[in-house]
């Protein structure tokens, strides 16, 4: 079946209707953007202006299929549970790990 995710107007809450019924709380920090987490492994950014209109783009894709309609995000895919959470670019831009070497004892003679 999927979800369907709705800012609540005039409000700081999200609502969630579907696989999963739950009204979350947009949480607040120095930024006006949160992050909406799937079972089915999708992210979703969400934002704010100062009229408190609510933007959702995808930072992650999952299995679902998202679709964007009259400021609601929709996730065609079986979903078990939904969080919210300040936003955090480490979560959304993961650093590359530096490449471990092939022959870490070969290092020592080349250098």
């Amino acid at each position: 079946m999927g979800v369907r995710i709705e800012p609540i107007p005039d409000s700081v809450r999200v609502r969630i209707s579907g696989d999963v019924e739950t009204t979350l709380s947009v949480p607040y920090e120095d930024d006006d953007r949160f992050l909406v987490a799937l079972s089915d492994g999708t992210l979703l950014v969400g934002s704010y202006d100062e009229d408190l209109r609510c933007k959702f783009d995808i930072a992650r894709d999952g299995a679902g299929i998202v679709r964007f309609e009259s400021g609601a995000a929709f996730v065609d895919w079986r979903v078990e549970w939904a969080t919210i959470g300040v936003y955090d670019a480490n979560v959304v831009e993961p650093s590359q790990p530096k490449p471990m070497p092939l022959f870490p004892d070969l290092e020592d003679i080349l250098h």
